[in-house]
């Protein structure tokens, strides 16, 4: 989406309504939901943007398809969505909802990567530890980046902590390039 602050108001109308009919957390659930199944399914998305369809046709097929996986209150955002020809920004809509989401209830994203998998309790624990150094809940977000050669790197919001082997190497780098060789 060209236009994050669109996407933005789609999210701030659909959890405000969500707040007061399905609770926000299910709200958000379903809208990811909605997000990945079209993101997943470019025939889905084909589906829904198809001029040649009928609104009241994609509003059936929704209604059919999604009358036991999702809400009559999702239903209706769909619904909107495709009325406004912007299905192919639902990822977008989801995306910035669990933003909102996580601002609302005081939590950031805490991402680690690592060039192997880590085990579970060592990915728990840092993320106690970061909880508690800063005094913050924390939403984890696990990823395996080879280029880091070993060693972890993880980020909370503009925060970099990073021990990854590659940024070592890269720091003997720039001392040895400073070093005076006489």
């Amino acid at each position: 989406m060209k236009d994050r602050a669109v996407a933005r108001r789609y999210a701030e109308g659909f959890l405000a309504f969500a707040r007061e009919t399905i609770g926000t957390k299910k709200g958000l659930e379903e809208i990811i939901y909605f997000g990945e199944l079209l993101s997943k399914n470019p025939e889905l998305l084909k589906f829904l943007k198809n001029p040649e369809i009928s609104y009241a046709e994609k509003s059936d097929f929704v209604d059919k398809i999604f009358e036991d996986l999702l809400s009559e209150e999702t239903r209706e955002l769909i619904r909107l969505i495709i009325g406004k020809h912007r299905s192919e920004e639902a990822a977008d809509i989801a995306d910035e909802a669990k933003v909102l989401y996580r601002r609302e209830m005081g939590i950031e994203q805490l991402v680690i990567k690592s060039s192997k998998p880590l085990p579970h309790d060592i990915v728990q624990a840092i993320k106690k530890k970061l909880e508690t150094k800063l005094n913050k809940k924390l939403e984890l977000e696990v990823g395996i980046e080879p280029a880091l050669l070993g060693g972890i790197q993880a980020t909370v919001g503009n925060i970099v902590i990073d021990g990854s082997i590659k940024r070592k190497l890269s720091e003997l780098k720039e001392y040895l390039m400073e070093t005076k060789v006489e």
